[in-house]
């Protein structure tokens, strides 16, 4: 395979340069190439001026200040008038805590995937739904690092059997593998990068500032242990008592259409307490998975510093997925925490 066949398909110098810094210099400079490649890739919409973005949405973004855009958003404000106008909302692109949670139940389950829903006050719906596109964004950005990092891992595996192939040392059916290989995890990284826009315009659009993307986010600390598990009947109860648009759904029904609303409220919040039980197994199996993806960096390194045979990049491109994986579950379950004080009444 000569090198005029595949130079077309070689990514762009500065990106060669970046994929190639992730396996070969420490971990704190690859943490910083990563960070100034999401920056190039994390830019205002071109027809909208980077002035304009920074007027109406504070850079960088805190999750408090991206929920104060809740109250004066057009849904909540429409929600109050006689001829009420509610619009389907998109899904979210990586955020599904119920495909996450039951995972192997039925796909494409909308209604169980967001966290909003026609039981809650339009505000409440609102500002769950800016805090599920808000963890979305972070999570395509977790996801663009773990896939920079793969295709990094490829391109270099690609890279050195292309040279040995012309050394005779390799055939041209094994690089023709790894240049699939690679293509298919660029492929994917160029998803990656094309969803932090996506994920970013959605919380833009749920904030009420379509045309202001919000450039950096800063991650919540998030608490690792929860209160303690709900009894379900005092959530229900309080719903029943607490929840302006339950008591709505309750006022002036028969006691067949009262019976109705009480048990779709019990129905979601069994469903919620126990995606909670679940989403702690996954938490634990995450955490384990991170600590071992840290410890087998470490001996990948140190063989890497002895120039003895070690894949390095694959180890780092595996502890960033364990990590993306671990916080994928930390939001799921202030998600659904959130989701359980908005039924009840209290502001998620």
């Amino acid at each position: 395979m000569g090198q005029s066949s595949t130079a077309k398909n070689r990514p762009e110098p500065w990106r060669l340069e970046t994929s190639a810094s992730a396996v070969a210099c420490t971990s704190r400079a690859i943490g910083a190439a990563l960070a100034t490649l999401m920056l190039l890739a994390i830019t205002a919409p071109r027809e909208t001026r980077a002035d304009e973005v920074l007027n109406d949405v504070p850079d960088p973004l805190r999750l408090e200040q991206a929920l104060s855009f809740a109250k004066t958003h057009p849904r909540v404000t429409a929600a109050e008038q006689p001829a009420r106008l509610d619009l389907p909302r998109a899904q979210p692109l990586y955020l599904g805590c119920h495909s996450l949670a039951f995972s192997g139940a039925r796909n494409n389950d909308a209604e169980r995937d967001v966290a909003w829903s026609l039981l809650l006050s339009s505000a409440d719906a609102q500002r769950l739904e800016i805090m599920q596109r808000f963890y979305d964004v972070l999570l395509a950005d977790l996801s663009f690092a773990r896939d920079n990092e793969a295709m990094a891992v490829a391109f270099i595996q690609f890279d050195r059997a292309e040279a040995r192939e012309e050394l005779g040392q390799f055939s041209p059916l094994r690089t023709a593998e790894l240049q699939a290989d690679y293509q298919l995890v660029r492929r994917q990284r160029a998803a990656s990068e094309a969803a932090q826009r996506v994920t970013r315009a959605l919380l833009a659009t749920a904030m009420g500032y379509p045309s202001s993307l919000p450039r950096q986010l800063i991650t919540p600390t998030l608490n690792a242990t929860g209160p303690k598990p709900l009894d379900l009947d005092m959530v229900v109860n309080t719903a029943l008592k607490n929840n302006p648009e339950v008591k709505a759904l309750m006022q002036d029904r028969s006691e067949a259409e009262q019976a109705l609303v009480r048990m779709a409220v019990r129905e979601r919040a069994l469903e919620l307490l126990t995606r909670l039980e679940l989403l702690e197994v996954i938490a634990e199996q995450a955490r384990t998975e991170s600590d071992w993806r840290d410890l087998k960096l470490d001996e990948s390194r140190t063989m890497y510093e002895l120039e003895a045979k070690a894949d390095l990049g694959f180890s780092m491109s595996q502890q960033t997925k364990a990590r993306r994986d671990e916080q994928e579950t930390a939001f799921c379950q202030a998600l659904t925490r959130a989701e359980l004080n908005a039924l009840q009444g209290l502001q998620p």
